[in-house]
């Protein structure tokens, strides 16, 4: 190793949070709390919309790309996380910084959870809604089911409640049951798969197959960006890259092509309506709530906590946050974050890779994927800063994502993949710029293997 006058500032990952060898599981029980989390409401209008608008042979081209990129750049987070034990929040500090880990993606990881958490209460307060009202004849504005279920959800976090554990372990399973029922149902109901098979997109409907494939990318990208929470479990960099690899693209594309099945065999994509045509009304209903009641707990506790650590608190410190962040997310319900989801979802597609790239320079370019050499400095990392925001404005410019914003419609370019421009942009400028500052250089080939521990 080739150690400059900029060394002397360097000084090792915070290991407090490293896994044991003791606690490594397998590759198939990570795989299975994966898997265990693709069902959602959010999954549902993904695919709603890719059925109703790309068919069931182009959303099953579109998710296929997206997850595919997807799991690519998450692997080698997985992969980088098993090698040092570490979680996402630390594994960004090599290349953001201290300073940067701990106040940028505090700040990406709490925006990005509080806006997941207002999608998801809107979703429900509207399905709640439509059910009431079609059902029971009960008139009740979404607004107010969303607030009441919000609040439901955010008390949860906040006090906490131990039986959540149990509702996860039912919930997921229960939504994909109803929608695959739901399928079947419907189709007994039209007397032929034609209705599936033979659909025809209306050109009114259509979504092109680049935005399909950025609308399943903006699904889970973040989830990608954040692999190293589960990933460190793993005993290896083999373990890592199976338990991705299995646990995401099965279950993500079942899930999807569920949703997008039932689009298209009943007609409709608005999800609180879907919920309401599939013969189980109630149970649909119970299985969404349930599903996001146990996601958004989790969201908005991630959101408080995170915005906790910017401040200087610990965790303890994190009840007033997550409250503040529950208020922002039911506040975000109401004034309808649904009507900009798909803007949503260019946003997400954008961040991610932009933050995933900074990651896989640092560590596999620039470090040799040898976990000796890795250190974080104190402050933020000039390298680390210049790449997520080039990459970031790369893939927003290129992925349309300003065509959404009239004043703005200037700044885009579409060009191939958004997401994947992001990525490149992002991994090329941390290596340049690194380079050029003068930092320390490590000599060596890359360690294509799991180092020793």
């Amino acid at each position: 190793m080739n150690v400059n006058k900029h060394a002397k500032k360097q000084l090792p990952v915070d290991v407090g949070l490293r896994i044991s060898e003791d606690e490594r599981k397998s590759w198939g029980s990570i795989a299975l709390v994966r898997a265990g989390a693709m069902f959602s409401a959010p999954t549902l209008m993904v695919g709603a919309a890719l059925g109703i608008g790309m068919a069931l042979s182009g959303a099953a081209l579109a998710v296929l790309c997206g997850y595919g990129f997807v799991v690519c750049y998450m692997s080698f987070i997985a992969m980088q996380a098993s090698d040092l034990g570490l979680p996402t929040a630390v594994l960004t500090a090599p290349g953001l910084g201290k300073a940067g880990a701990r106040y940028i993606v505090a700040l990406i990881v709490g925006v990005v959870t509080i806006g997941w958490f207002g999608v998801q209460t809107a979703v429900c307060g509207a399905s709640l809604s439509f059910m009431l009202n079609d059902v029971c004849g009960i008139s009740l504005a979404p607004q107010i089911c969303s607030i009441a279920l919000g609040a439901l959800m955010l008390i949860t976090a906040v006090i906490g409640f131990d039986g959540l554990k149990w509702v996860s372990a039912i919930a997921a399973p229960l939504l994909m049951a109803v929608c695959i029922y739901g399928v079947a149902y419907a189709l007994i109901q039209a007397g032929s798969v034609d209705v599936l098979f033979g659909y025809v997109v209306a050109p009114s409907d259509a979504i092109g197959f680049i935005a399909g494939v950025q609308m399943a990318i903006g699904l889970y990208a973040f989830a990608g960006c954040t692999a190293g929470d589960f990933a460190r479990f793993a005993p290896s960099r083999k373990a890592a890259v199976l338990s991705t690899v299995l646990g995401v693209l099965p279950a993500g594309f079942v899930a999807l092509m569920a949703a997008a099945a039932l689009a298209i065999v009943t007609g409709i994509d608005d999800v609180a309506v879907l919920m309401n045509s599939i013969g189980l009304p109630l149970i649909g209903l119970i299985a969404l709530v349930l599903s996001a009641w146990t996601v958004n707990a989790g969201n908005v506790y991630s959101a408080g906590l995170g915005f906790a650590v910017m401040l200087g608190q610990d965790e303890s410190g994190s009840k007033i946050t997550t409250l503040v962040s529950g208020l922002v997310g039911i506040v975000l319900a109401i004034g309808g974050i649904l009507d900009q989801f798909q803007t949503w979802l260019s946003v997400l597609s954008a961040i991610a890779p932009a933050l995933a790239g900074v990651m896989i320079a640092d560590y596999w370019i620039i470090r040799k994927a040898c976990p000796s050499h890795v250190q974080a400095c104190e402050g933020v990392s000039l390298p680390g800063v210049c790449a997520l925001v080039l990459g970031l404005f790369g893939a927003l410019v290129t992925g349309g994502a300003f065509e959404a914003f009239p004043g703005l419609v200037w700044l885009s370019h579409p060009f191939l993949i958004g997401p994947v421009n992001g990525l490149i942009i992002s991994i090329v400028t941390y290596v340049v710029v690194y380079k050029l500052s003068g930092q320390t250089t490590y000599s060596g080939s890359v360690c294509i293997r799991t180092p020793k521990q």
